[in-house]
């Protein structure tokens, strides 16, 4: 069994690796999944599964370290779990923006989810095209109504491991500053002046920033897998308005009982930024027009 200096020393370096990350959302993450995990496995006493658990959190200190060098492609991965591209803030975040919980199951026809689910639905269709959230009949051994519906709840579970959360207006506006800039900027611009010197050296003792060109690159690419979310409010006509004229044995509401001709319905829409992977200029590439006129001559 590991000894407790063990332990402790490996979760001292995951924390004090975390607080030198340069990101303040991913350094945020790291720091309370951390804590949540230690403290939940603390008193686990299956020889294995400690070994296992241990064994991941010396990758993830590995991991730190090396994106703490600022290696691109380390970097870009501790990113990748501060907003969630990938692990565990994935679910939650598919979850706070389209409404999908953690431990809930995707099933059914692509009408009835686009019914139940409209924005993860929206977000799916938007990510991977309309024809891949239906499975593809002709790898099927049997056309049969049951077996399709069972191949069709097994492709959504592929699906929603597949989709990516969006984010609000808000992380995308500083995720495009960063990218734009290569400055990442002090949160403490948004506390109380009096508290605002303690974080700015509290950032220049322990944060490691990287080099503004390598923070423009960085987030640019992660822009590439991130859409912003925006949700509008549009009026529809009322399907249920003449239900009662429909031969039909049940009516949704008693005889009499007027209906609105429309009724609000929630469109989502999805946008990537302009920044996205954008490249920029090589040095050599990069011509100085000043002194210039309109038709490129150097003015004397």
């Amino acid at each position: 069994m590991p000894s407790r200096q063990e332990v402790m020393r490996l979760y001292r370096g995951l924390l004090r690796n975390a607080r030198a990350f340069f990101d303040d959302t991913s350094r945020e993450f790291i720091q309370s999944e951390t804590k949540r995990l230690f403290r939940q496995n603390h008193n686990d006493v299956m020889l294995d599964r400690v070994h296992r658990k241990l064994t991941g959190a010396r990758t993830t200190l590995h991991l730190l370290e090396r994106a703490n060098k600022h290696i691109f492609k380390d970097a870009l991965s501790v990113l990748g779990y501060g907003y969630g591209r990938k692990g565990p803030r994935k679910l939650v975040m598919l979850e706070a923006t389209v409404g999908v919980e953690v431990r809930e199951e995707i099933f059914g026809s692509v009408h009835d989810v686009e019914k139940y689910r409209p924005a993860f639905f929206a977000l799916a269709k938007h990510q991977m095209g309309l024809d891949k959230l239906s499975v593809n009949k002709d790898t099927l051994r049997s056309e049969h109504p049951i077996n399709v519906a069972k191949m069709q709840d097994e492709h959504w579970k592929k699906i929603r491991h597949s989709v990516l959360p969006p984010v609000d207006a808000a992380t995308m506006d500083i995720l495009e500053e960063r990218a734009s800039t290569g400055v990442i900027t002090s949160s403490a611009q948004y506390l109380n002046p009096d508290y605002a010197h303690v974080i700015r050296a509290w950032e220049e003792r322990w944060v490691k920033f990287p080099e503004k060109r390598q923070v423009r690159r960085l987030y640019r690419r992660l822009l590439e897998s991130i859409d912003r979310m925006d949700v509008t409010t549009v009026m529809v006509p009322n399907p249920g308005k003449y239900l009662d004229e429909r031969p039909r044995r049940t009516t949704e509401l008693a005889p009499g009982v007027d209906k609105p001709d429309l009724i609000a319905k929630k469109v989502y829409s999805f946008v990537k930024s302009p920044m996205a992977g954008k490249q920029e200029p090589e040095d050599a590439n990069i011509i100085d027009t000043a002194g210039m006129d309109a038709h490129g001559n150097i003015q004397s």
